[in-house]
Parts: structure tokens; sequence; C-alpha cells
């Protein structure tokens, strides 16, 4: 706060504390004019979250009259004076909240200092009741309630707290870590953590309170927890509100901690109709591995591919990674990859793994893993004659462009079946 807004809060706050209510007086009439007093609080800064120490003073003005046409040059003391402070929304007494002061003569003041616990949730200017009783003339007596306008502003705290991780999956438990160091030169002692979302976006699994009996100067605590997101929670973010009370020594003090959460939704690519063309794959020879990604997440995925994470005796047959691009929550998408087999490769089933790459709501790179087995058989043996290679060839070319043609129909006709299913 600069020194600017602090003159200007001063001045609002020497405004603020002048509000009266008067509870009235009592003793046998006719009763005289009370003293003319006032109770005022010099402007200090009171700290969030802790403990402070308010100074409260009481002066006696000069009583203008003593009684109807008689004027008292002299004013009348106030004894037994006895102060109260009452609790309001965001503030409250630490300790009994009374004070007793005693006499105060006419033209005197008197200070005394009350305890008051300032919540972290409090505003810069919060109004709190002051209660105060006297009597004077030994007759009478007097009791009203003054109201007192404080400034409360945040402090820095021995005590840290944070949480991790700041991105959360809608629709699903996810697990946090709530961290807590302590950063003074000495122990603080009862920690009590409490955490909580709003209902609109989720709710806590499991307790959501812990205690720690003490924690040491410059240590460390862990708290693991768990939190469901909704579906529905909002787009951009929403707080984890964690507050810890503690004790430092004999002190109470409190941190409120809101962590913005920035909620993502859940994507699940679930690869379907997995067909290999030819079925079995001879030794040296192409082949195509087709399926179906059906999204059935949450939230769509961005710039997807597939990556054919090649085992030894295989390589790719044209590009790898085939781009497949943005897949939408609830819709499918065709895939479709094409790999040769090595003519030394050991007739035996192999293990394709195919890794699938894309981006979530967050533009953050995600992967998902599948794997395909295939059937490699040997080879069928060439009996041709001398004369008759340059025609083998002709006819492998032919073959390669039989392969990639049987492949597109397979994925024209999985793409047809899994949507046909997905309409059911």
């Amino acid at each position: 706060m600069n020194k600017t807004n602090v003159m200007m809060t001063f001045a609002l706050f020497a405004v603020l504390s002048t509000g009266i209510v008067y509870a009235g007086t009592n003793g046998p009439s006719p009763i005289p004019l009370p003293p003319n007093f006032q109770v005022t609080s010099q402007p200090i800064l009171l700290c969030k979250g802790q403990i402070n120490n308010i100074p409260i003073t009481v002066t006696n003005a000069k009583t203008n009259y003593l009684g109807v046409g008689t004027q008292n040059l002299t004013g009348t003391a106030m004894q037994g004076v006895t102060l109260s402070l009452g609790s309001s929304r965001y503030l409250a007494s630490a300790g009994n909240g009374t004070a007793y002061i005693g006499s105060i003569p006419s033209l005197g003041s008197a200070t005394i200092y009350l305890h008051v616990f300032v919540n972290q949730s409090a505003p810069l200017i919060n109004t709190v009741p002051v209660s105060i009783s006297y009597y004077y003339l030994q007759l009478y007596s007097d009791s009203e309630v003054r109201n007192l306008s404080l400034i409360a502003v945040q402090c820095p705290s021995q005590l840290t707290v944070n949480m991790t991780p700041k991105t959360l999956t809608s629709g699903e438990i996810q697990n946090i870590t709530i961290r807590l160091k302590n950063n003074g030169n000495s122990s603080i002692s009862n920690i009590n953590v409490h955490w909580s979302l709003p209902p609109i976006d989720g709710a806590v699994v499991g307790s959501q309170e812990y205690n720690i009996k003490a924690l040491g100067p410059g240590n460390e605590s862990k708290i693991n927890a768990s939190v469901f997101v909704s579906r529905n929670a909002s787009i951009e973010s929403f707080p984890v509100n964690i507050t810890a009370t503690f004790y430092s020594g004999s002190d109470l003090e409190q941190v409120l901690n809101s962590t913005s959460i920035i909620p993502t939704g859940a994507i699940n690519l679930l690869p379907s109709g997995i067909t290999l063309s030819p079925s079995t794959v001879p030794q040296g020879s192409i082949f195509s591995i087709s399926f179906v990604l059906t999204d059935i997440g949450t939230s769509g995925a961005s710039a997807a591919s597939a990556y054919v994470l090649m085992p030894k005796g295989f390589s790719s047959y044209g590009t790898n990674p085939v781009y497949i691009g943005d897949i939408g929550a609830d819709t499918q998408s065709p895939v479709t990859v094409t790999l040769i087999s090595s003519s030394n490769l050991k007739p035996g089933t192999y293990n394709i793994p195919i890794r699938i790459n894309y981006l979530n709501g967050l533009r953050q790179n995600q992967t998902s893993m599948m794997n395909v087995s295939v059937n490699i058989t040997q080879a069928a043996l060439n009996t041709s004659t001398s004369g008759q290679p340059r025609q083998a060839k002709s006819s492998g070319s032919g073959l390669i462009a039989l392969i990639l043609f049987v492949a597109l129909v397979v994925v024209a006709w999985l793409y047809y079946r899994e949507r046909k299913r997905s309409r059911k």
C-alpha cells in the first residue's frame, strides 16, 4: 500500500469512527447529563490472520451542563470505566475482550490495549463495536456502544501454504498435494489445515482437515488429499481454498491460500476395429494396420498423430508418424499405418507398439499407447525361371497397390461400422 493510499485510508478511518449508540443512563431523577467523552483508536494497520493489540483511548472532555440551568465549568469525572470489545463478521476478541480502566478525570484521558483476531477474509475497512460502562457523581451510571473503524492489511507470515498441481482433469478424482513450510526462526504448533472448493466445481474426497502437532523452523510438511472435479466446473478457473490456523508461541495466527485451478476435460482415445491387411504377413512383404480411434472422454484432442515404434525387422512404408488431426469428444477418426517386414525376419508373432500423440485443451503434449500383434509367415519359394523376374517384380508392384487398396477399403468399412454402432 503506497503512501497516498494509506493517507486516504486513514482519512476515511477518521470519518467512519464517529458512530455512537446510546444504551442509556440510570440514577435518581433528575438525571444530569453524563460526561462528554470520546472513544478513539489511533490509526494503525492490523494484520490479517493474526492477533493484534488495539490501542483504545477514552478522552473525558468538559461537560457543558451539570443540570438544567446550572453550568459546570470543571466537568465531571468518569468512575469505574470498563471497556469491552464486541465481535464483528471478520474481527473477534482474543481472550475475554474486557479491560478495566478505573477513573478518568474531566479533561483527562486513558489508553488501554484490547486484543483482537482479524480473519484472513477481512476487508480493508472493518467496523467493530466497543462497549463502555462507567458511573459518575456517585449516583449515576451510563453505558454506551461506540463503533470503531479499523484498517486490516495482509502481513507476512512465517507459515507458507502451497498446493500442486495447478491443473486438474474434470470429471475425475484428482490427487493434490498441500505443502506447508515454517519460514520463521521459531517453532509453530497445533497446526490445523482445512481445504475446500466451490460445490458447483467439485468436492473433497475424504477428510477436509489435517492436524500437525508442530513444525520446526525451516521444516516442511506435506499433505496428500483427493478432490473430485465436476464435469461442469468453471471453464476458466476455480479456487481451492486452504486455511491453516496455528500458534506461534501463545499467539493464534491464520494463513489463507486460494489457489486458482484450471480444469481440463478428460481425453480418452480408445482404439477399436484393429485389422491387418493381409491378416498374415509373409517375410519381406508390405502390410497395413487399420483401426478407428474414438474419443470417449469429455474433451477433444488436437493435432493427433500415430507413430509406430518400429521393432527390429520392421520399417515404415510411407510417412511415420501418420497425421490424424483433431478428434472431438464422442467422435471417431480412421487411421492406417503401412509397414514392411524384413525378408530375414523369422516367422512368428511380433508386437507392434503404436504411440498416439495429441494436444489437450491447454496445448500440452499428451500420449497414449496401443499394441498390435502381427503374425509373420515364411515367404513362398520363388520357382520361376530366369526369364520371369521382371514379371515377378511387376506382379510385386501390383500386389503393393492391391494391399493399399484393400487397406483403404478396410478403413472405410471400419469407420462405417463404428459410426453405425455409435448411433445405436
